[in-house]
């Protein structure tokens, strides 16, 4: 389970964490679900060896909650985000977009 510092005031999350992020994202078609995953707030592919924070490539991708109407640390309210679009989310409860964008069969540019 995340835990907060106390210090710093940011949530650490374990890898277990990170991978349930992971695993909540839209897949691309034409891309390895392992590696390459949709970020949902601008559509564009995420790489899975990057997920530093504090990257300042704009592939990194952080875990970003699902619900921020309910801010609850659970695993299920995870999702991967580019550290980049944090800031352009539009909505607080995003569960009705993200099961849309999964609908969709997404490709990568090639």
């Amino acid at each position: 389970m995340a835990k907060i510092d106390q210090k710093s005031n940011k949530v650490i999350f374990t890898n277990a964490e990170y991978t349930k992020a992971w695993e909540n994202c839209p897949i691309i078609q034409n891309r390895d679900r392992k590696d390459f995953r949709l970020c949902y707030i601008c559509k564009y592919p995420m790489e899975f060896k990057i997920n530093e924070n504090m990257s300042n490539d704009e592939t990194a991708w952080v875990i970003d909650l699902i619900n921020i109407k309910k801010p609850v640390l659970e695993i299920d309210n995870y999702i991967g985000v580019h550290a980049n679009c944090v800031q352009n989310r539009t909505k607080k409860n995003a569960t009705k977009l993200i099961k849309r964008i999964k609908m969709v069969g997404w490709m990568a540019p090639e």
